[in-house]
């Protein structure tokens, strides 16, 4: 008994300091605009209140407390502050004048009448409502900077994330974080820039914390993560609105459960993944059984189609709503391949060309794919063609290209890519195809070529 009432006080203590920890500390907030944008007042106002509110270390004083107004003065404000128990005053001003405009943000400890935090800068005014909105993105960002409440990945490994942010800061295990970058800066038709707005890179989950750095290991951003991102608390501790499932499937269509609020991105490619045996209470052996490429996002879900595979059809039919999805690299690559051509194979007069052909898929149609074609022999080869995967597949595509053997020609294909030994990348290429109208006999008639194809993303 003795040993479990120590354990159980040792546990209330334990809670008491961690509230404490995250208890929040009431501020006073006077601001004001003073100058010709003074009909502004109301939304920089609403813009400091915004940007402080959303700070974790503090919360708005009661409006009702015996505090004095704003044209009291500043000394004045603090004692007057500090006798009705409120800690911290913030007082932020932004003076304009003709075509410029001073920021002075001070928030200051009012029992030991210290500042805590210090901010001057001097902005030039081309819109008052734009430089407005530039704040209202900045401000928050700089608070919560020297307030140890926005980070910056300092590593990533792998599926971990090291950031720095620690202890010091209130971070604690299995709490949730969201990565992200500025964004495109929002210009108007005069050229006056609102802002930005973040771009999600990922969410992580805190898996051990140190006094100035913590370890965070993925749960959706594997690919889009780099050192130099910001991170700060997700908007939600909840692990499960982050995993990637399948929402809905109608027929080729699929519709998954993260968006712009995970940063999701047109054009990414998620994996469908099967358990295939327990490792662990949350982790099995898996393995993909087929690949979305996402064409729409939307803030808290995305849709898109099934990417072709040697087994399209049988994805098809075996995803299901929950299933478990993940970002993977994109299994369509850009294709390179060297060939060797043979021209008009079925009679006595023919062709060799030894030709380098690149090879692209459709930004639109999963299906869908243009190549390139250059080379020389007897003559020189110049070819763009379009070709469609047969039955959803991968590694098989018929086509047709406008060519030029000396004179303009049309090629129809089929072509076929074996997967080789030696890389994943590498492949077998095995094209066959019946070109009409080139200038010469030798090269009018049935072709084929054998070459190895080269996989990476050039653009």
């Amino acid at each position: 008994m003795a040993r479990y009432a120590i354990f159980c006080f040792v546990a209330l203590m334990s809670a008491l300091v961690t509230s404490a920890a995250m208890a929040e500390d009431e501020i006073i907030v006077y601001s004001d605009l003073t100058g010709e944008y003074e009909n502004q007042r109301a939304d920089f106002n609403a813009v400091v209140h915004s940007s402080i509110d959303d700070l974790l270390r503090f919360k708005s004083a009661d409006s009702k407390k015996d505090v004095l107004p704003m044209s009291a003065a500043l000394e004045e404000r603090i004692k007057g502050a500090a006798k009705v128990g409120i800690p911290w005053l913030a007082n932020v001003t932004l003076a304009t004048e003709k075509k410029t405009a001073h920021l002075n943000f001070d928030i200051i400890n009012t029992a030991k009448a210290e500042t805590a935090f210090h901010w001057t800068q001097d902005f030039k005014v081309k819109n008052i409502k734009a430089l407005i909105a530039q704040l209202e993105y900045k401000m928050p960002m700089t608070l919560k900077g020297r307030f140890l409440e926005l980070g910056k990945v300092i590593k990533k490994d792998k599926r971990l994330v090291y950031f720095d942010l620690g202890e010091t800061a209130g971070i604690r295990a299995g709490d949730i974080y969201r990565i992200f970058i500025e964004g495109k800066e929002i210009v108007d038709e005069s050229g006056n820039s609102f802002g930005r707005v973040d771009e999600t890179t990922g969410i992580v989950k805190v898996i051990s914390v140190t006094a100035v750095y913590s370890i965070a290991e993925m749960i959706i951003g594997e690919l889009s993560v780099e050192p130099g991102n910001y991170v700060k608390r997700a908007a939600s501790n909840d692990e499960s609105l982050y995993r990637g499932k399948i929402l809905s499937v109608l027929e080729n269509f699929v519709a998954i459960n993260v968006g712009k609020n995970a940063g999701v991105k047109e054009g990414s490619y998620y994996a469908v993944f099967r358990d295939i045996k327990p490792i662990n209470d949350t982790e099995s052996f898996r393995q993909p059984v087929g690949y979305i490429k996402v064409n729409e996002v939307f803030q808290d879900f995305s849709k898109g189609e099934l990417s072709i595979s040697p087994t399209y059809e049988l994805t098809k039919y075996t995803i299901h709503h929950g299933d478990r999805v993940e970002e993977v690299e994109s299994p369509r690559k850009d294709m390179w391949s060297l060939n060797r051509l043979m021209t008009n194979i079925n009679s006595d007069t023919s062709a060799r060309i030894l030709y380098m052909s690149y090879q692209r898929d459709s930004s639109v149609n999963v299906d869908l794919g243009y190549r390139i074609k250059l080379g020389y022999g007897d003559n020189l080869l110049a070819s763009f063609g379009v070709m469609q995967s047969i039955a959803h597949n991968s590694n098989v595509f018929a086509g047709f290209d406008f060519m030029y053997l000396g004179d303009p020609a049309l090629n129809m294909f089929v072509t076929v890519d074996v997967d080789t030994p030696i890389s994943k990348s590498i492949k077998l290429n095995l094209e066959t195809g019946y070109t009409v109208a080139a200038g010469l006999e030798k090269y009018n008639g049935l072709n084929a070529s054998i070459g190895l194809k080269y996989g990476f993303d050039l653009f």
